[in-house]
């Protein structure tokens, strides 16, 4: 979401690209994708996305970080990662995935020591803290802060065009566009997927419908709404004296 809303952004209403990490290359899949880091972008300023935490991230640029409650994150990541990754739907049940995000199976699974590390830089010049429920609430403020820390200056006109090229119901409609789909064709021999598995069988647009919304965490099992609250607790709480997403936020 905050990719589109970057580009959108700096282009003011640019859509000419078959999936987005085209003009908005992941910094650790690019050599994958035949994409040079160094190369000029559609329009200024550059736009990356990245996962990585805030100690191993690329030096010298400006760093958006959206942080989400962990409770829907892991809601939201157990309907992408088995897809994209070529297991059957109801292969892995929500406990076993939540056991493999624990023992770190995923890259991206260390939610919480990657918000210890962001955090600690909220107040950087160079970082901007967004969460992903205010985006949901006031998505054209959210626009306003973002172009301003891109400095990028936007008359009402094109924030009315970024605004409606950044919502939920326009990415929904253009879900191929969002899909992770380019990225897949180049690294699947790499993750082992199996050569009669057909992306998109399965959604896994971050736009999917149903998708985008938040409070999904409620209704997680309480065994894992339990290991949650254990490990925000060790990881977060006992170094911030943060107790809840909410206070973090």
């Amino acid at each position: 979401w905050m990719t589109q809303i970057c580009h959108q952004i700096r282009t003011g209403g640019h859509m000419d690209f078959e999936e987005i990490v085209e003009v908005c290359p992941w910094d650790i899949l690019a050599h994958d994708c035949g994409q040079d880091l160094d190369a000029d972008h559609v329009a200024e300023p550059r736009v990356f996305k990245s996962h990585e935490r805030a100690k191993d991230v690329a030096k010298g640029a400006k760093y958006i970080h959206v942080c989400r409650d962990p409770t829907d994150t892991l809601v939201s990541f157990y309907k992408f990662l088995p897809a994209f990754a070529g297991i059957p739907p109801g292969a892995i049940s929500i406990e076993e995935f939540t056991e493999a995000v624990f023992g770190g199976v995923s890259h991206s699974g260390g939610i919480w020591d990657f918000f210890m590390g962001w955090w600690e830089r909220r107040n950087d010049p160079d970082v901007l803290w967004v969460c992903f429920e205010d985006l949901k609430k006031d998505l054209r403020g959210q626009i306003k802060r973002v172009a301003k820390f891109m400095g990028v200056e936007l008359d009402d006109a094109t924030l009315d065009k970024v605004e409606e090229m950044s919502s939920f119901q326009y990415m929904e409609a253009r879900q191929k566009q969002f899909d992770e789909h380019v990225v897949f064709e180049k690294v699947r021999d790499q993750m082992g997927i199996p050569k009669d598995y057909v992306f998109g069988d399965v959604s896994v647009s971050k736009v999917r419908t149903g998708g985008g919304t938040t409070g999904g965490g409620k209704e997680l099992p309480s065994t894992i709404a339990e290991m949650l609250a254990n490990r925000w607790k060790v990881s977060i709480e006992e170094k911030t004296g943060l107790v809840s997403y909410a206070e973090l936020r």
